[in-house]
């Protein structure tokens, strides 16, 4: 027997938004018919017998409340109470005990075993439901404050690991700093006029503009990243010729070779691609920074660039160590570098990573990783190509 009804009456407060169920177990045809009567409009009501059908049909019914008999042939109330509250999945459920005024019950017992209340046959239709509403808002407002201290919990933990983050970030950022800051002091330190026309103090002024270029694409990086985090990157995207990019970023850290064999290879004279072409040359020039880093001095870099349907492509292979699997997503994260660092388990990315696949993705791209432990790293970047190009559709 089930029994639901949202109408509210002339005068009758509105229902929850979710209409709460009561499971009534009475073997008495006639008590059960005046529980419906008295609160079956307002919410849905299910009907048991007896104790062992009641526990059977909890998984079904899901009851907000339960009215209990405490007088039934077989499993009596009492013991229907006590197996309810030693299940941790119905221990929170109210239980009103049913009984007539004539029964030898003992309340004491009942209320020991869990029952919230007690409601005496014949029944009042009104205190009936007076009493399941009182218990009903009081269920309602303990799980309110469990979820609130539940949403607390959560978030003060988030907070925590928020912080961690933001002290292992300053770690990361003061570490990062502090060599090419050093090294600026170093040579700074050392200047003299007559020194000017000295190879070695020639030198040191290119390693003094590296070492700033170094701090001011750091700091750019953690700026840019913060804007393109909150999407407040400002693009410019026209058709931008991808193979002139890959080699305007390798010019600039030709510097950094140090032997290391870096080709560019094509599959057709013009890569064009639909960009922000300063914001993609910084995305080639970290890749390559970052295969640079991580390939040694007899090593080689392969860069790859073609057409793949919608798609220009860009790929750098490097014949570094390599990165496991279990952190091909990681080193794209912000703060990746830290835990890996931390763990030396893997090279670190830093901020570069981050920038590259929040910045191609910004661009309506996507940028990939394959790698294995020891045999190398290949990143495998995607950008749209103009519209109109080959049959290509408007980005």
């Amino acid at each position: 027997m089930n029994q639901a009804n949202t109408g509210t009456g002339e005068g009758r407060p509105l229902p929850p938004a979710r209409i709460e169920t009561i499971l009534v177990v009475e073997d008495v045809a006639a008590n059960i018919d005046i529980l419906v009567d008295a609160f079956g409009d307002e919410y849905s009501v299910s009907v048991t017998l007896d104790g062992q059908s009641a526990l059977k049909t909890l998984d079904a019914v899901n009851p907000d409340l339960i009215l209990l008999d405490v007088m039934m042939p077989g499993m009596d109330g009492y013991e229907v109470c006590a197996r309810l509250k030693e299940n941790p999945a119905t221990r929170d459920i109210p239980v009103i005990f049913l009984t007539a005024m004539n029964e030898d019950v003992d309340e004491a017992k009942g209320l020991r075993l869990g029952a919230v209340d007690y409601i005496t046959k014949p029944f009042n239709p009104s205190l009936v439901k007076a009493r399941i509403r009182n218990h009903l808002d009081l269920r309602r407002a303990r799980m309110e404050v469990v979820e609130q201290r539940n949403t607390i919990a959560a978030d003060y933990q988030k907070l925590r690991e928020l912080e961690k983050l933001r002290d292992d970030l300053v770690h990361m950022i003061v570490h990062d700093m502090r060599s090419p800051l050093t090294g600026l002091v170093l040579f700074l330190e050392a200047l003299s006029p007559e020194n000017f026309m000295d190879p070695d103090f020639q030198n040191n002024l290119a390693q003094i503009r590296e070492a700033s270029r170094a701090l001011s694409d750091m700091v750019t990086s953690l700026l840019d990243v913060s804007r393109l985090e909150a999407g407040q990157m400002p693009l410019h995207c026209e058709v931008s010729d991808l193979g002139q990019l890959t080699r305007n970023a390798t010019q600039r850290l030709s510097g950094l070779t140090q032997g290391r064999q870096v080709t560019v290879h094509t599959t057709t004279a013009s890569i064009l691609a639909y960009c922000d072409r300063s914001l993609t040359e910084r995305i080639v020039q970290n890749l390559l920074g970052n295969a640079l880093k991580f390939t040694p001095p007899e090593g080689s870099i392969r860069i790859e660039l073609g057409l793949e349907d919608q798609w220009a492509r860009f790929s750098i292979t490097d014949t570094g160590p390599g990165i496991p699997v279990e952190y091909h997503e990681k080193v794209f994260q912000k703060f990746g570098q830290v835990e890996q660092q931390n763990k030396r388990k893997a090279p670190s990315s830093g901020l570069g990573l981050t920038f590259c696949k929040l910045a191609t993705e910004a661009q309506g791209g996507d940028i990939q990783l394959a790698s294995e432990a020891g045999r190398g790293a290949t990143f495998h970047l995607r950008l749209p190509r103009p519209r109109g190009a080959s049959g290509v559709h408007a980005v």
